[in-house]
């Protein structure tokens, strides 16, 4: 899970061992909590955890997520299909990482990742010169933490949200 703030250019970064809905939106409280707040507007790559269907300019987004920003009082956005200038602040976090910390990278066990993406983010992401804004982002960050709506003291209940799989001769 890779979320950027979009001023700052400042990174947060979770590793998990599945894609569920449940992880997703888990990445979005530890990111909130990481930057001690949360944007107005978040966007989304059309992912399925955020996107279900596209027709036109008409957006259905998963009910799951919408309750979520609800809850967090922020927007999704999806960025525009073929839209370049959009897409690459959501996709360039992701390669950056698989550049930059990803590539090459031996550790023990799965444990050993969370620590290592900390240290990394802590002393090469956030304290690089961007090649956009030509500063750092944790110098840029401080401009940017005022911005940032206060999370909501009554967390969000992610227990309640479940993958199931059935199979065609299977009754849920």
């Amino acid at each position: 899970f890779v979320m950027v703030l979009s001023y700052s250019r400042r990174i947060f970064l979770r590793f998990s061992l599945n894609a569920r809905l449940d992880s997703f939106l888990r990445g979005h409280v530890e990111a909130f909590i990481a930057f001690g707040g949360v944007a107005r507007v978040i966007l989304y790559d059309n992912l399925k955890s955020a996107v279900l269907e596209r027709v036109g300019d008409a957006v259905r987004f998963n009910p799951a997520l919408l309750a979520f920003a609800a809850h967090h009082c922020c927007e999704p956005r999806p960025v525009v299909i073929a839209r370049g200038n959009e897409k690459g602040r959501v996709e360039n976090g992701v390669g950056y990482v698989k550049k930059n910390f990803l590539a090459g990278l031996e550790l023990p066990d799965f444990a050993a990742l969370a620590p290592a993406a900390q240290a990394w983010v802590d002393t090469v992401a956030d304290v690089r010169d961007h090649a956009s804004t030509h500063q750092r982002p944790i110098d840029r960050f401080q401009d940017e933490r005022d911005k940032l709506q206060r999370l909501n003291p009554n967390g969000y209940d992610l227990g309640r949200i479940s993958s199931v799989r059935a199979t065609s001769t299977c009754r849920v």
